[in-house]
Order: C-alpha cells, then structure tokens, then sequence
C-alpha cells in the first residue's frame, strides 16, 4: 500500500520539486495551497496527486489529513522586505496557520512531521560553519517567525507523540526558484546589467533543491528519531564570485547593502550525514547548468525591476529599520 503524504505549499519551488519527486517513487500525494506564490503548473498531471486549492488557516481542511502518514509543512510566507503593517498578517499566515496544521496532524495522528525552517534562524555566522546547537538570533521578520515555529513543532510533536524533523535550510537554488542565483541567470539571459547589493563579498551556501528532495524522503522512509537538521553544502560561494560563474559578459552594478543582508553564510553538516548518511550530491556549476538548459524559457519571461526601482526599494527598508 503506497503511503500518503501530505504537501502544504507544495505548488512552490521546493513543493512543486518536491512532489513531483515523491510521486515519481510512488508516494501518494495530497498538496494543499492557496496559489499566492505557487503555480499549479508546476506540478505534473498524475492520478496520484491530489491538488487543494486552500488556505492552510482554512477550518475546512481536516477532510484531507485523513489516512495520512507524514505532513510536509513548507507553506510560509518568504518575503524579507515588508511593511510593519503587514506584519501581523504574515505571523498569522507562517506560524497562526502553522498551529492549526498541527492539530489536524495530532488529530488525524499522523506520524511525522516535517517543518521547513531556514539558516535565517542562525543570522550572521561570522565565517563560522553554524551546528544546529548554535544560539540563533534572526535578523528580520522572516527568520523571527521561524524560530517561533521551531519552537512550536517541537514542543507540540512532543507533547502529542508525533515524530518531528525541522529542517534548517541554507540557500535553495534550482529549477522554479527565484532568488539570486535565478536572479543572476535571468539578468544575464535578458543581457542586463547584474545588480549586487554591498560589495558582493557576502558569502552563501548553496544547495541544490534536488538534494532537498533526497533529505525528505530519507525522513518520510527511514526511522529516524526527531531532530534538527541543517540542510546546506557546508561550501561557500561569494556573491561576485556567483556572478562571475554566471557572466563574464554583463556588466555588475553594485548598489547599496540591505539592511538583513548577512556576511557569511555557512552549514556544518555532520548531523545529517551522520544520521541520515546523506550529503549533497549536484555541485554548484552541475546545478547552474541544469537551470540553464532545463529553467531557460522561465527564466527568459523573469520580470526584473529596474535598478532606479531596485534603489528606491532598499532605500526605504534600510530606513525603516534604521
């Protein structure tokens, strides 16, 4: 009998790479998503996909835990820059909503449950390969909200017997993805001049989204006990050196650093290598070169902002805040 999973978000870049993975190794799927950010098509046409067009806070969603054996929860609210007035509705939407998936998992007694955090949690780690036993200090709204959901996971599952893994990730790139490393390849697709905030000496670690998907279902198929995971390439990547790897070509135009832009950015591993014996296997130039063939027609139809609009967006948050 083939086990049922349920995706929240699963329209999304990961969720939609996600899916399709899981169905293509014979899970059957129930993806709930409201379509703000996602695209159902997206996702391929197969029997075993099950497609709800829903808000995850909805009261009217509990039909569908049903039979369920492991919720995947990436359904959150992503934005860095907002307004504080809209904060409130993106606490509701990342960790309001999150709770009420949580009870229906505990009332349908769903087995495990795996919540999509990020390395946002840790802030800046100064060079510094973060462990998951690290202190996180968050520095914008975005990653505030995930330590809260963090916390809720862990204390709920554990209060009502569910199995649950918190996935820290690092920075997802691939196929239907849309920050920088698409960023880059849209602008230089479009021959247009490749915007980079601050020096461009910020460092990332990047992580295929296929080997997101690799991560998962070890977890969905494995018994493993509840923990944290950092999900990264434990390798960095500068923001100039990311340009350069995309176009030698296209001129960079250096605009003025965000005010949440983190210097360094880097995953120790161990953990999950230990316990789940998993590593990434696609490199950064496989995964570019992936997106190049297989993401071109999107990437083409991206529409990039002006960078007299890209100023004045940055301008107004760094105001804000400072």
């Amino acid at each position: 009998m083939k086990k049922k999973i349920l995706i929240t978000g699963g329209a999304g870049f990961i969720g939609s790479n996600l899916s399709n993975y899981l169905v293509n190794c014979g899970y059957e799927l129930v993806i709930i998503d409201d379509f703000s950010t996602g695209n159902k098509t997206n996702l391929k046409k197969d029997k075993n996909i099950k497609i709800i067009k829903k808000k995850i806070s909805s009261n009217n969603i509990s039909q569908f835990f049903k039979k369920i054996y492991c919720c995947i929860h990436l359904a959150a609210k992503a934005e860095i820059l907002i307004d504080k007035s809209k904060e409130k509705k993106y606490f509701n939407d990342n960790v309001v909503a999150l709770q009420n998936i949580l009870n229906l998992c505990s009332l349908s007694r769903v087995k495990k449950f795996i919540f999509a955090s990020s390395a946002s949690v840790y802030g800046d780690s100064k060079n510094k390969k973060v462990k998951e036993s690290d202190q996180i200090k968050p520095l914008h709204f975005y990653g505030y909200t995930k330590c809260i959901g963090e916390k809720i996971v862990k204390e709920y599952c554990r209060i009502n017997n569910i199995k649950f893994y918190i996935l820290r990730f690092f920075n997802v790139f691939g196929n239907k993805s849309n920050a920088v490393v698409a960023k880059f390849l849209a602008q230089d697709m479009q021959k247009k001049n490749i915007t980079i905030y601050g020096s461009g000496n910020q460092s990332r670690d990047f992580v295929h989204v296929e080997d997101i998907c690799d991560v998962i279902k070890k977890l969905i198929s494995r018994k493993v006990s509840s923990d944290i995971f950092n999900v990264g390439s434990s390798k960095t990547i500068t923001i100039k050196e990311l340009k350069n790897l995309v176009s030698k070509k296209n001129k960079a135009v250096f605009l003025e650093r965000r005010f949440d832009d983190i210097e360094k950015s880097i995953s120790n591993i161990n953990k999950i290598k230990s316990k789940l014996n998993w590593y990434p296997k696609i490199d950064f130039i496989h995964g570019l070169d992936l997106m190049r063939k297989e993401d071109k027609a999107r990437l083409l139809k991206i529409k990039i902002p002006t960078i007299k609009f890209q100023k004045k967006i940055i301008k107004k948050f760094n105001t804000i805040v400072h």
